[in-house]
């Protein structure tokens, strides 16, 4: 599975690639300043201009330059609570990447060969900053499942997860809050009766300790623990709809992410729809582990 910083690098590594294309392909530059002129331009951002691209360029940079938006939001939201120094250095450096592939101001490089270079310096910055604060150096698994997860498979006590033995179940409030209306609501009893179910073992583990520090439903191999404030929508993802359930389950999966950047963590979803977005939104997901099989006593006596 990928981690975040997996994630953040493999972006990071394909705007590389398109921005040095882009740059040794179909860039080029002229100087501000010609031999005579009786004017001379000074700018702080370079002296030399740069050519139009030709329609193939166009192409390339129109794509790569939402590529790197996305990806320059989700590393402002998840450093937000990085060393200020940390976050400015990214900041800049993504506002560099960005400028060499609007190519709409005046550049220091003079050649494409130098700008390949420049850039590819540029984007290796920020994978090395990345690196620093992302890595997952604590043995803390997070996984935190939708709604779905749990109706799809309640029985949490005997989830299981490829490579790790120990981990924490996270439950959000949207979450908690769909399972309420689920259990009166949905159409389908099955349903309702599995929503209740979930509550009810919900409501015996908190028996056990406070569910917002952890508590343990599997000795020294899993623990549940449930978040309760919302999100913070006016600083999470700009696309993320407020009014969503989705989105403000994927908002909290990003506050979760960045206040825990040295732990693994993942969702927890067989939803294609919520795997989209968290895929769009560059959150880790895993499926949703199968029901244990019941072992059923067939013998007979006669």
């Amino acid at each position: 599975m990928n981690t975040m910083l997996d994630i953040l690098r493999g972006r990071a590594g394909r705007i590389s690639v398109e921005g040095c294309r882009l740059l040794k392909e179909f860039s080029g530059m002229h100087p501000k300043n010609k031999p005579g002129d009786s004017v001379v331009f000074i700018s702080p951002s370079g002296n030399q201009f740069w050519n139009g691209l030709p329609p193939a360029g166009k192409q390339v940079q129109t794509q790569l330059l939402p590529e790197i938006d996305r990806f320059s939001e989700l590393v402002r939201v998840l450093s937000r609570n990085l060393p200020t120094t940390a976050q400015q250095g990214l900041t800049d450096t993504l506002e560099q990447v960005r400028n060499a592939v609007e190519q709409s101001t005046s550049t220091w490089w003079k050649t494409p060969d130098e700008a390949v270079q420049g850039f590819r310096e540029l984007a290796d910055g920020v994978v090395t900053t990345l690196a620093e604060y992302f890595g997952a150096t604590t043995d803390t698994v997070l996984a935190i499942p939708d709604t779905n997860a749990l109706i799809a498979n309640p029985d949490i006590e005997h989830w299981q997860f490829d490579g790790f033995q120990q981990f924490q179940i996270v439950l959000t409030p949207t979450v908690l809050g769909e399972l309420d209306k689920l259990k009166v609501n949905h159409r389908n009893q099955a349903v309702r009766d599995k929503a209740t179910e979930v509550i009810r073992r919900i409501k015996e583990y908190r028996r056990r300790g406070i569910l917002q520090e952890g508590v343990p439903i599997v000795k020294d191999l899993i623990t549940l623990r449930a978040i309760a404030p919302e999100p913070n929508m006016s600083q999470t993802l700009s696309w993320f709809d407020p009014n969503n359930n989705d989105d403000r389950f994927l908002a909290t999966a990003v506050e979760i992410i960045r206040d825990n950047l040295r732990s693994t963590v993942f969702l927890v979803t067989s939803d294609i729809n919520m795997q989209n977005k968290a895929h769009m939104a560059g959150i880790p997901f895993r499926e949703v582990p199968p029901e244990p099989v019941r072992q059923w006593n067939c013998t007979t006596t006669g």
